[in-house]
């Protein structure tokens, strides 16, 4: 009797407790069919859609402006080379005779006289800012920061503050007209800026490698010469490009330094053309093409250190 009256008073909590799982059961179910059912996905697809006509409308707005900027700088090109391309007589035909005429004029010589200079400056650019850059990164002297903050404010000073003096001595010295004189100027003139740019670059290697070389043995010049100049190709690739650059499109003191008509660089000789009464417009613009042509073979050649020499030194 004991036993029938426990297993009767204990059926009902069974019977309680599976009444008590159904409904959880069902409200987990109802739950999880409220949430995948027709109410919650149009809301999922008007995000994502909404999230997707976000990502074309920024994409695109992107695009139409790259597009734009493309469009304005290659368009001017386009032009030069249509009027270098065409007669100038009303009929715009196609004819090569601006071309032939510029080849066979004073533009070819003076495009080595050009490249001579440039090549002396980027020499001297190079050679004097990096040993400068070294010292002033590795090379602990009193009055380092000074002298640095002179040069910083010498890249301040326009170039042409000092062009009378420089003329006067180069006058009382005999070096007007002289071409590697003329190199020599250009590459002072832009020193500054180079050793600027190497000294971030310099600075950014770590310490440890210039006491490990002199643990070794190896002097400060042998540091600098087998493991800081091959690090530093992309920063005087930078500066070389830069100053190429620079150097090549300058007309103020090729004009004032080399007057004598066969040194003229390819900046002076343009300049003389168009100051002409009665010009070849097609000549001109063949020849401000043919000058472009070596700086966009340069950029091209070395754009990837480019990319790299202005992002060196900016962090360790």
């Amino acid at each position: 009797m004991m036993t029938d009256h426990q297993s009767t008073l204990a059926a009902p909590p069974a019977r309680s407790g599976s009444a008590q799982a159904t409904p959880s059961a069902g409200s987990r179910s109802s739950r999880s069919a409220g949430s995948a059912g027709p109410a919650g996905t149009p809301r999922k697809r008007t995000r994502r859609f909404g999230d997707r006509l976000k990502a074309i409308l920024s994409t695109g707005l992107v695009r139409i402006v790259l597009v734009a900027l493309a469009a304005s700088t290659i368009a001017p090109v386009g032009f030069m080379v249509f009027k270098s391309l065409t007669k100038q007589d009303g009929t715009n035909a196609l004819t090569f005779e601006s071309w032939a005429a510029v080849l066979n004029g004073k533009l070819p010589q003076a495009g080595l006289i050009s490249l001579q200079v440039s090549v002396i400056a980027i020499v001297v650019i190079l050679g004097v800012g990096t040993l400068a850059a070294f010292g002033f990164a590795k090379l602990r002297f009193k009055g380092s920061q000074p002298i640095m903050a002179t040069i910083i404010v010498l890249m301040l000073v326009p170039g042409q503050t000092f062009i009378i003096t420089e003329y006067f001595n180069f006058s009382n010295r005999g070096l007007i007209g002289n071409i590697p004189a003329v190199g020599i100027l250009y590459g002072a003139t832009q020193i500054p800026f180079a050793t600027f740019i190497l000294t971030n670059f310099f600075r950014a290697i770590p310490d440890e490698l210039v006491e490990a070389a002199i643990i070794d043995g190896a002097s400060y010049p042998r540091a600098f010469w087998s493991i800081f100049l091959p690090l530093a190709r992309p920063a005087m690739v930078t500066v070389g490009v830069l100053a190429f650059i620079g150097v090549w499109n300058d007309l103020l003191i090729a004009l004032l330094f080399l007057p004598t008509p066969g040194a003229r660089t390819l900046s002076v000789v343009m300049a003389g053309a168009q100051d002409t009464r009665v010009f070849d417009v097609s000549q001109v613009m063949a020849g401000s093409l043919l000058s472009a042509i070596p700086c966009i073979i340069v950029y091209l050649i070395f754009q990837r250190q480019i990319a790299v020499g202005l992002t060196a030194g900016t962090g360790k």
